[in-house]
Parts: structure tokens; sequence; C-alpha cells
């Protein structure tokens, strides 16, 4: 195999890591825990601060604490990909910014306490191994968040969106899933309402 070869070799595989890493964030955020799950190789282990487990586990427990967070955007950057001699494993980083309005009377010890909701921030990032198997191709087999800071905002200074613009939802009713092409404005007017 060339130096070419290798380096496309490399640059298909890091595109491949990058869908994956990308779409556990949509996941997340969206609440589509099928996502979720496919981002993980059977066996694989997440360290993830409050849970450490397998990644059945990680969907149970991130649905018992998305059951309070209003609004969830994660903001993935920085991705380097360091791979195996033999390419089947890659270590790879990512850093992540969380933002979420979380509801405090759930009990989540992020949201504190109070009976309005808060806005948390979470800087981590993931340190991943990544393993490419003949089934499920690029896959996490073992995440570790490690955590920079973490803060908690109250809402007092938060503005009210218009009832007029495409909200945000955390499911399948999103704008993300509706049907494609919306080709003119009235048809964007239409699938956002």
């Amino acid at each position: 195999m060339t130096n070419a070869d290798i380096e496309i070799q490399e640059l298909l595989a890091e595109r491949a890591i990058t869908k994956v890493l990308l779409a556990y964030c949509q996941g997340v955020d969206r609440r589509a825990w099928d996502q979720i799950r496919d981002c993980y190789h059977p066996g694989a282990v997440d360290s993830h601060g409050a849970y450490v487990g397998d990644a059945d586990g990680l969907i149970a427990w991130l649905r018992k604490r998305h059951d309070h967070v209003l609004t969830s955007t994660h903001v993935l950057t920085n991705v380097s990909v360091r791979f195996s001699d033999d390419h089947r494993f890659a270590r790879v980083e990512s850093y992540c910014l969380s933002m979420q309005l979380v509801d405090p009377s759930s009990g989540d010890p992020f949201a504190g306490t109070g009976d309005k909701p808060v806005f948390t921030n979470v800087m981590s990032r993931y340190v991943d191994t990544f393993e490419d198997r003949e089934r499920g191709g690029w896959r996490i087999l073992r995440r570790d968040c490690v955590f920079d800071w973490m803060r908690r905002i109250d809402t007092d200074d938060f503005v009210d969106i218009d009832p007029a613009w495409t909200p945000a939802r955390r499911d399948s009713s999103d704008l993300l899933f509706g049907p494609l092409p919306p080709v003119d404005a009235a048809s964007v007017a239409s699938a956002s309402s």
C-alpha cells in the first residue's frame, strides 16, 4: 500500500468516525435512543462521570435524566484521530460543550434547587477508543468523558422565542425529521408549523 493509499484510507476512516461522533450528539439532543445505541459496538463501555457501564445502561441513564432536560445542544469541535499501527483501532479526542435547559424539580444534581429551569453548561472532552469491525465498521469501543468545567445560570435574562418561528423539538417531530425537500417559502412555512 502506498503512502497515498494509507492517507486516503485514514481520511475515509476519520470521516466515518466523525459521523459517529456527530450522530451521538444529535441522538442525545433529539432523544433518538436507537441512534445513540448504533454509535457503540456490542460490549462497549462508557465512563460518563455519573454513569459507568455498557451502552444500554447509558441509554437508560440518559433517558431518565433527559425526561427533565427541556432543551439540549451538544457542540463538538477539535476532533483528532490517532490510528493504531494496524489501523484497527483509533484513539479519538473531541471537545464537547453541552448546553441544556434543565428543570431543577427533577432532583438533577447539575440543576441545583429552585422552581425555575436553569441553564447548564458542561465543557468536556470525549476520549474515545474506536474499533473498525467487519460488522458495524467504526464504532465506539470505549468512551471516557474528561471534564473541564461546569456552570449553572439562572434564566431570568432569557428572551422568549417568537411562537411564529420554527420551534426546536427534542423528538421525531423536530423539523430535522420532516419530509424532504421544502422548495419554497410557503413549503418551509408549512413544514415548520
